[in-house]
């Protein structure tokens, strides 16, 4: 006869092993529906304002409504609404010129200088021009390239990049770029100063390797050139000029760009200048503005601890991708079905799995990041929870594949259960919180973009908007293939049993994360 305490034990073991496991809901037979339904030849390519994409944000709304999460968007919903404009550029109305002296010299527009994607207001500014270094205001690292210069109304010069960009000893995280590095950050820095416009000087040579094949723009379907968010968002009239034209401007000061980086270079101090009797005029000139009204889809998981739960681990994908330009269909399976359905099988774990951690999971899908991190950028301008209170963001873009990019060297049969892991400079607890999560899934880490970043993998995806905020952040990412961006990405080539492996760990990382004691820093 079984005595009473041990019969309840073998009852309570018994019910204990019929629970499912959270991380084995997460299979690769759902993903692969799901995905197939994303990237269905029906649902266009899901380009951003799209009635496609549209439909995306209803189908991903609906799977967080089926799960029970609260509807924490606009109105008690499960969308964060927000407006894009598309528009075109008035190439013959687009104006760059400069008086020197007596003389006026205007230059030509994709030539001499170029459109930098911005804000959707027309303006017509002028000023004097500033030389800026490279744009660059890092009190972490002891330095600040408007120490010492007044740029208010001015027309602002800066260079690409940041000190020392291939310096390993570099003490803007050696070769590695920091979010100083990138130019919409650059333009956030020189609004704030207060400047009127900015020219961003091109390199002489590029330093990025070419990317892999990516689709032609929507101006070659007979559509707009460019999307952006609606109000002033990066409303800062900004063009790129060539190095040439940046010497034509700083030939009075008797120097010239390559002379004043060697210098800026040597010594890690600042060489911010006046440029002496330069006046330079900017004409933004856009036509054809058409609003759009779209949004990103949001879903939360309370947490569990009333002294934690206000604060939550941001898990994001974004939905949209390239649609139909002209007679091809760029479908978007990798490009990111992948992490659409990453963020809803997450989020499934958490309910199905009946695991509710300490802080609050809130499950975000964004719009509009194939056109510049509009969605993110939105939301970090408008959080529903505010950043401060933000613990993590865990951002998926291209999960599904096999990384083959010739900048790397490595095939894809040698990344066949490889994942890329973006960011952790910024915040090495996470990157030990993931490697923790790791042991149960067996999947190989790859930081190889965290020593260096030729294919600028940090400032492409969603988790972008957050790290300039300060908030602790990575991105999980198979790599590029010869499919990125052409209409070959489809749902069959999806490696399905790799990505349930990855969405297995970000399920686990999130809820280490979401349970952890101490928030994970962020490391300037």
């Amino acid at each position: 006869m079984i005595r009473r305490s041990r019969l309840i034990f073998f009852l309570a073991f018994a019910l204990a092993a019929e629970a499912p496991n959270p991380a084995e809901l997460i299979r690769s037979r759902d993903i692969k529906a799901q995905i197939t339904f994303l990237a269905a030849e029906s649902m266009a390519g899901r380009n951003a304002g799209s009635a496609e994409g549209r439909i995306a944000a209803d189908y991903i709304a609906s799977e967080f409504e089926r799960l029970g999460l609260k509807p924490v968007g606009d109105g008690a919903t499960y969308f964060q609404n927000f407006d894009l404009v598309q528009f075109n550029l008035d190439n013959a109305q687009m104006g760059l010129s400069a008086r020197i002296g007596d003389a006026e010299k205007n230059f030509q527009f994709k030539h001499d200088f170029a459109w930098v994607r911005q804000g959707a207001n027309s303006a017509k500014v002028s000023g004097p021009l500033v030389f800026v270094g490279y744009g660059v205001n890092a009190p972490e690292y002891g330095y600040n390239d408007f120490a010492g210069v007044d740029v208010r109304g001015k027309i602002v010069m800066a260079m690409n990049w940041e000190p020392r960009q291939f310096d390993p000893k570099s003490k803007f995280k050696g070769a590695w770029n920091t979010v100083h590095a990138y130019s919409h950050y650059k333009m956030e820095q020189v609004r704030r100063a207060g400047a009127a416009g900015l020219l961003m000087v091109r390199d002489r040579k590029p330093v990025r390797p070419p990317r892999l094949a990516s689709g032609p723009t929507n101006m070659q379907a007979g559509t707009a050139a460019e999307i952006s968010l609606a109000g002033d968002f990066w409303d800062l009239p900004t063009y790129s000029i060539s190095a040439d034209l940046a010497d034509e401007l700083l030939h009075s000061s008797g120097t010239t760009v390559e002379a004043l980086q060697k210098e800026i270079d040597a010594s890690l101090q600042p060489h911010s200048m006046v440029v002496p009797g330069i006046t330079v005029t900017m004409d933004k000139a856009l036509k054809d503005r058409r609003v759009i009204a779209t949004r990103n889809v949001v879903g939360l998981l309370e947490g569990s601890d009333p002294s934690l739960k206000d604060e939550v681990v941001v898990v994001t994908g974004h939905y949209d991708h390239m649609g139909v330009v002209g007679n091809r269909m760029y479908r978007g399976a990798d490009d990111n079905a992948s992490g659409t359905v990453g963020v809803m099988q997450i989020a499934k774990a958490y309910v199905q799995g009946g695991v509710r951690p300490k802080r609050s999971v809130l499950f975000v899908v964004f719009e509009a990041e194939e056109e510049g991190l509009l969605g993110a950028a939105y939301y970090v301008r408008h959080p529903i929870f505010p950043l401060k209170n933000t613990a993590a963001n865990l951002n998926m873009d291209m999960i599904g594949r096999d990384e083959d990019s010739p900048t790397w060297k490595t095939p894809a049969d040698q990344n066949r259960n490889s994942v890329n892991v973006v960011g952790t400079l910024y915040n090495p607890a996470l990157a030990k919180t993931i490697e923790r999560s790791n042991r149960e899934i067996g999947l190989k880490l790859d930081y190889k973009t965290d020593a260096r970043d030729p294919e600028s993998w940090f400032a492409r995806s969603d988790h972008f908007p957050f790290a300039i905020e300060g908030v602790p952040m990575v991105l999980f990412n198979t790599g590029e293939h010869p499919d990125y961006h052409t209409e070959q990405d489809t749902p069959e080539r999806i490696n399905y049993s790799k990505m349930e492996k990855i969405v297995r760990l970000i399920f686990l990382t999130s809820l280490d994360v979401a349970n952890a004691a101490e928030r994970i820093p962020f490391v300037r």
